[in-house]
């Protein structure tokens, strides 16, 4: 079911304006009852009063008050939907907040197990199948029931027999609710599940769109993008079918009651025992009684959607941090020793180190390149620093403190990372160096930028560094999308720099603009130099060879060709 107890803490700030909505479904159902009243009163004391006088008086009475009972049915109705609403939007709006705050707080590790599509589907269509149910279960039940309930007290006032005939129906149209509601969660959860392909389908299409043409793949894709939309497709079906039924059998079974009670209410007006006012107030109570009945049923599939929703996005909300701020965490407030990795250790999944007693001093000032193979650590030991993910064993430290009893702001503020897969944001040019520094001035970034080689190119683009650059930012070449990131590393003025082969897959000329700007950047800072390609370590103070896991060779460039190890194969591979 729907989390509701997680769900009330949400609506509680604003529990004044529920209890306004409470008030007005409550002056809503006792002019639904009073509107069952006064249809007796039209029967037995204007159409059927003997005195002519007493029925123009009582009929002139009805026709003045009638108007102002709708009038105030139509403002209680329209307070309660206001103020449901208001309570229900707000809460929804603080659950995606705090969805946003849990993603952001949440660890690398969480974002490597699950596609951005598929969480993107959680935070739109699931949060969406929540609001749906908030926005219209609520305020549909809690006037309904009241609807409900002041019908039966009016039917046991009017007819306590028929009354009871109509209470013991009742509870029979919930058993098919019930079969139907196991049906409909089942399919809505698969639903939840199989949109979420979509999404991941269609995200890989955008995202691949280059790739997608050049291999000339839009049938193959178009293929792979139907099978999850008919997926999707067949199990939206089920829903309706299942949803399909549900009004025919409710409607069924209660014009079943109906049908009984008409056949021996009618008998007694015909046989004078019951008057027609007493019966037809009777049949109107019914009659205000089987739209709420229809409601509950057609309440169903909502439900079933946000019951398979909320557990989805409160999987989430759930999620474990899994690195995250010591209680006693202290704040670095500079670097000025060394980067020590003590007897340090690393799997990603049991059973399967990457990492294996490694031992590394990092000087402050030095550049130190990690070279290897591929998947034998390098990158593994740059995420370590970062605490992107913590050590199995062993200890990083910082100027002699374990980086787990530092803050992670103020370790994080203290590195800078330019890779080679450079992400930058739909935005401008000047929001993205920006980044790095977000009160920086506009002088300052144009220093950033001019320094990483970028303000020249910058310059000739439509509006500056006003330009917006696209998502991923498309509208750039490579090299001008790692002058952008060597700007915002420059601007941010990091003591510590980790750079993940920045240079790789560029043209010459845009390698040697590159290269010039990392050259500038790396100028008196202490560099961590992951490396793919050989020649960009040359002049690196110290060379670590990273093999299986372990630390297998160390020195600089000469002496490791010297040793005609493992450094000198892969060099000579070049």
């Amino acid at each position: 079911m729907i989390d509701y107890k997680r769900l009330i803490k949400y609506a509680m700030p604003y529990k004044g304006r529920f209890v306004l909505a409470m008030l007005c479904m409550g002056i809503y159902s006792a002019v639904a009852g009073l509107l069952v009243y006064l249809s007796k009163q039209i029967m037995d004391g204007v159409f059927i009063n003997e005195d002519p006088s007493v029925a123009k008086y009582n009929l002139i009475c009805l026709c003045l008050i009638m108007p102002l009972i709708y009038v105030v049915k139509g403002v209680a109705d329209y307070g309660r939907c206001y103020f449901l609403n208001y309570v229900s939007q707000n809460a929804i709006k603080d659950l995606r907040q705090d969805l946003c705050y849990k993603l952001i707080s949440l660890s690398h590790g969480f974002y490597v197990r699950n596609t951005s599509s598929k969480i993107m589907s959680r935070l739109t269509n699931d949060i969406n199948a929540l609001q749906d149910a908030l926005v219209k279960v609520p305020p549909t039940v809690l006037r309904d029931s009241l609807i409900i309930v002041g019908m039966i007290g009016g039917l046991f006032y009017l007819h306590w027999k028929y009354a009871f005939v109509i209470v013991v129906v009742l509870p029979v149209l919930g058993l098919p609710l019930v079969q139907f509601a196991r049906k409909l969660r089942k399919a809505s959860k698969d639903s939840m599940v199989q949109i979420s392909e979509i999404y991941t389908s269609l995200q890989e299409i955008l995202s691949g769109f280059s790739v997608i043409k050049s291999f000339c793949r839009e049938k193959h894709e178009e293929k792979r993008f139907a099978v999850n939309n008919k997926d999707y497709y067949n199990v939206q079906q089920r829903i309706v079918r299942v949803d399909a039924r549900t009004t025919p059998v409710m409607e069924a079974l209660s014009m079943t009651g109906v049908a009984v009670v008409l056949w021996f209410g009618g008998k007694d007006v015909i046989n004078g025992v019951w008057t027609l006012g007493d019966f037809t107030a009777f049949i109107l109570a019914i009659t205000q009684m089987y739209q709420p009945i229809k409601n509950f049923a057609q309440l169903n599939s909502t439900i079933q959607k946000a019951t398979s929703g909320s557990e989805r996005v409160f999987e989430i909300l759930d999620e474990k941090v899994e690195i995250f701020d010591a209680p006693d965490a202290k704040k670095l407030d500079t670097f000025s020793k060394n980067i020590v990795y003590r007897n340090v250790s690393f799997e990603y999944e049991k059973e399967k180190p990457i990492l294996k007693n490694i031992n590394i001093d990092i000087e402050k000032g030095q550049t130190v390149a990690f070279v290897g193979s591929s998947g034998s650590g390098k990158s593994t030991i740059a995420n370590l620093i970062l605490r992107f993910y913590d050590v199995n064993s062993g200890e990083i430290l910082v100027d002699g403190i374990n980086i787990k009893n530092l803050t992670l702001e103020s370790l994080r503020d203290k590195i800078g990372v330019v890779s080679q897969d450079v992400f930058l944001f739909n935005d401008t040019i000047k929001y993205n160096i920006a980044y790095g520094k977000l009160d920086a001035t506009d002088e300052e970034i144009e220093a950033a930028a001019k320094a990483a080689n970028a303000h020249k190119f910058i310059s000739k683009m439509p509006d500056g560094y006003n330009t917006l650059i696209g998502e991923r930012g498309m509208k750039l070449s490579g090299g001008e999308k790692q002058r952008i990131a060597i700007a915002r590393a420059m601007l941010k003025n990091p003591p510590i720099l980790v750079l993940d082969e920045a240079t790789s897959a560029l043209d010459s000329e845009s390698e040697k603009l590159v290269q010039e700007a990392i050259e500038t950047l790396m100028k008196n800072r202490t560099v961590i130099l992951i490396a793919h390609r050989l020649s960009t370590v040359k002049n690196a103070d110290k060379i670590i060879v990273i093999d299986k896991g372990t630390v297998a060779e160390t020195g600089k460039h000469q002496e490791l060709l010297d040793k005609n190890g493992i450094y000198a194969k892969l060099y000579n591979l070049k």
